[in-house]
């Protein structure tokens, strides 16, 4: 299994038909024959290498050896890296006052999310979701929604993750590894049902089926999976997978980490929730 890692801040900026992203490398898929080179990024892109670009190639196979290492990866339109910086963000972890403190995990999860009343009042919660037009990570999205349903409603809700496999990808030419959104529970008709809250993507609560279907090509299923493992290490398997699991969580790489460790977060993590902020809404937050 490879390791993720945390990708904390990200910068995606249009320049010249190219598009820069500063993150890290999760995972490089060599193909076989004359397949392109997929690039995972930990910003859930997909960046592409064709054989022919033996410099970048190169390039990745001396820097995809340091997993916790950022660059700065130059994308053209059809999302082939064109040039790979190491990138070193501020080295601010170490001072962080204790109300942002990264140390948020504990060995059990006690977690219980609410159930919201009626679906009409999800569809209000669902509203109050913010918007962005500039184009921004689903992650830093998802934590932005959660935190104000939490800080403003004291609602507890989930989020569900749609892993994408490599078969999926190079057939589709998909441009993600992941998506992720929250998800609620709500009382519908005398009973409790899941219903994801992506408003970049839909219209209103969606169960979950309906909201893989926005990004499946054809009638696909996805098995839903309860350890990182069940996809990391069946990367060719089917064409996606589904992984529930609670608001503190932010990228894959924490899901990776409670299942390496026996860990989990049990509160929000506000260094990541303020990297959320000003990377989908350009908002710089106090608390």
């Amino acid at each position: 299994m490879f390791f993720l890692g945390l990708a904390v801040w990200l910068v995606s900026l249009p320049v010249l038909a190219t598009t820069q992203v500063a993150t890290q490398i999760y995972d490089i898929d060599y193909g076989t024959g004359n397949e392109e080179i997929l690039v995972l990024l930990n910003s859930g892109q997909v960046a592409k290498v064709p054989h022919e670009k033996s410099e970048i190639l190169d390039q990745l196979k001396q820097k995809s050896t340091t997993k916790q290492q950022s660059y700065n990866f130059t994308l053209d339109e059809n999302r082939n890296i064109v040039a790979i910086d190491e990138v070193h963000f501020p080295e601010v972890v170490e001072n962080l006052p204790p109300e942002i403190s990264m140390n948020t995990s504990s060995n059990k999860s006690n977690y219980i999310p609410t159930t919201i009343e009626s679906m009409a009042k999800a569809k209000e919660y669902f509203k109050e979701a913010r918007l962005n037009p500039k184009e921004s990570q689903c992650f830093n999205r998802a934590m932005v929604w959660t935190y104000e349903w939490w800080k403003n409603h004291s609602l507890k809700s989930n989020k569900i993750l749609i892993y994408f496999t490599r078969t999926y990808i190079r057939r589709h030419n998909f441009e993600w590894w992941f998506h992720i959104a929250p998800y609620v529970h709500v009382m519908h008709e005398g009973k409790v049902v899941e219903r994801a809250m992506d408003r970049k993507y839909s219209s209103g609560p969606r169960a979950f089926r309906q909201w893989t279907d926005i990004f499946m090509k054809q009638d696909q299923e996805c098995p839903v999976i309860t350890k990182f493992s069940d996809y990391a290490d069946y990367p060719y398997t089917g064409e996606c997978y589904l992984q529930r699991t609670h608001m503190y969580t932010y990228q894959p790489a924490d899901l990776q980490g409670y299942e390496a460790w026996s860990t989990t977060k049990d509160t929000f993590n506000m260094f990541e929730v303020k990297g959320a902020y000003l990377e989908a809404f350009d908002e710089t937050i106090a608390k």
